[in-house]
């Protein structure tokens, strides 16, 4: 039998190896969230890419065909099991591609994902915390992009003071302007 490797987000009993966001994602989700269409790639096919499985992107492909439509645009992003947790957010550490349409683009978009697991940045973060690089499993969101009339960042912690209290960091449009390109943003 073929091991599964893509999941919708409203699947029953998403199994642990979609990773830390997609299971916050199906939370949100659970308590009538609004949560853009979701499908996610398990860890099991980051295992087997890291295997050199040769048939790892086909059955990927195969498995996503059905459920991508060649018409809108995705967001492909990480789910590591090492993310948003209580200890470490593991944020901005990982690869997000914006904008992705098609089959072909959202399979290189994976691989372009799992492959900042082995950045030198991540095993530099993963150091310091004292994390095994075994200890990483990576699972990939894909997730129909909706227009950004605001983006930002939450956190459950003061990433300056570290004191418990929730910070929004915000900007007008897509958060690529936060994220990526430095933009001073709304707290």
């Amino acid at each position: 039998m073929t091991s599964k490797f893509i999941y919708r987000l409203e699947e029953k009993n998403l199994p642990a190896s979609v990773g830390s966001k997609a299971l916050n994602l199906r939370r949100m989700h659970d308590k009538k969230f609004r949560v853009p269409s979701t499908l996610i790639c398990s860890w099991e096919a980051y295992e087997r890419y890291l295997n050199n499985d040769p048939g790892i992107f086909e059955q990927v492909k195969s498995e996503l065909h059905n459920h991508i439509d060649p018409d809108r645009t995705y967001a492909v992003r990480s789910s590591a099991d090492i993310e948003d947790s209580l200890e470490h957010s593991f944020a901005g550490q990982f690869k997000t591609i914006l904008d992705i349409r098609g089959l072909d683009e959202i399979i290189a978009s994976i691989q372009d994902v799992w492959d900042t697991a082995s950045s030198h940045g991540v095993q530099s973060y993963r150091e310091r915390l004292q994390k095994d690089e075994k200890q990483l499993h990576m699972g990939v969101i894909i997730q129909q992009m909706v227009p950004a009339r605001v983006s930002g960042v939450a956190f459950s912690k003061n990433p300056i003071t570290a004191a418990d209290e929730i910070i929004i960091e915000a900007v007008k449009g897509s958060g690529e302007a936060l994220v990526q390109d430095g933009m001073t943003p709304m707290r």
